[in-house]
């Protein structure tokens, strides 16, 4: 035949077209490398996804809430700025700087460890005491706004900054007050952030005129926020905060006699605050009954 020699290359061509095709099939019903798999939470139980505390009680864990119990302390002038009071309290654990600034303006701070609770306690029974218990929902921050003295009729408050300098002012009809808030410390397990400011809330009078030549008064309150004076410190669980007067307050015109110390017709008293930070349950908070006033 005239095409007898083609024969043999046809058949092989017929072959490699075969099996190219084959190998053509089979890769295409292997599974493509970036395909991604099913999630698995998709197919994951519910339980899978609770606490382990959850699964074996059934019942989280019960919330935890920052509390401050405030105690506030009225005794005869000098039963605490010169006693031995002060040998049992850490003044040491506060910034020295401000340590120093609240000292020079009538103003001794310090840490007491729970330790010391059964003498403070003492202190507590033996003299008239206002009690009040703030607490932070959630174990978030809270705040509250604890008055010192009221119904002044006039005062001249002085202070002094951190770089000396003498600032001051006259209030009428007003009433001296601790702004106090406190957090949990960040990074600082165990530790509450107790931050207190005096401030001082006036009733202040505002003249206008009006179209038809009128004069009229306006009367608002404006508290006022000692910035200056702030205090800023970490309290751990275990101890609390105290603020009393210091031999500074017997100036009339200081910080700490305007707000810490008072008096009557017969005599003279300070005052001192015991700031008690603790942590208690959410279902503990509900239950309790407020402390009460003595």
């Amino acid at each position: 035949m005239k095409y007898a020699p083609l024969v043999p290359y046809l058949l092989l061509t017929l072959c490699l077209s075969q099996l190219g095709c084959a190998a053509k099939g089979k890769q295409a019903t292997k599974p493509s490398s970036t395909a991604l798999a099913p999630s698995a939470s998709i197919f994951a139980s519910p339980l899978a996804a609770q606490p382990q505390h959850m699964l074996t009680s059934g019942r989280p864990e019960p919330m935890t809430v920052q509390q401050l119990d405030i105690y506030q302390i009225v005794v005869p002038m000098g039963a605490v700025s010169r006693s031995e009071f002060w040998k049992r309290v850490d003044e040491q654990t506060v910034d020295i700087a401000t340590y120093d600034l609240l000292l020079k303006n009538g103003m001794r701070v310090g840490v007491a460890n729970n330790s010391e609770w059964p003498y403070f306690k003492a202190i507590v029974d033996q003299h008239p005491t206002k009690s009040r218990q703030c607490s932070a929902t959630g174990g978030d921050a809270g705040a509250v706004e604890l008055v010192l003295k009221e119904k002044i009729n006039f005062e001249n408050v002085f202070y002094l900054n951190d770089t000396n300098q003498v600032f001051g002012r006259t209030y009428e009809h007003c009433e001296n007050a601790m702004g106090i808030s406190y957090q949990s410390a960040p990074r600082k397990p165990g530790t509450v952030r107790i931050s207190v400011c005096p401030l001082v809330r006036s009733l202040r009078k505002h003249f206008e005129v009006t179209i038809r030549n009128e004069e009229r008064e306006i009367q608002y309150v404006a508290p006022e926020n000692l910035y200056d004076l702030n205090l800023i410190t970490d309290i751990p669980l275990d101890g609390f905060l105290v603020i009393a007067p210091s031999d500074h307050a017997r100036i009339p015109s200081s910080l700490g006699s305007s707000f810490l110390v008072g008096g009557n017709i017969s005599e003279r008293f300070e005052q001192v605050l015991l700031l008690v930070p603790r942590v208690a349950t959410k279902e503990a908070v509900l239950v309790a009954e407020p402390v009460a006033k003595r």
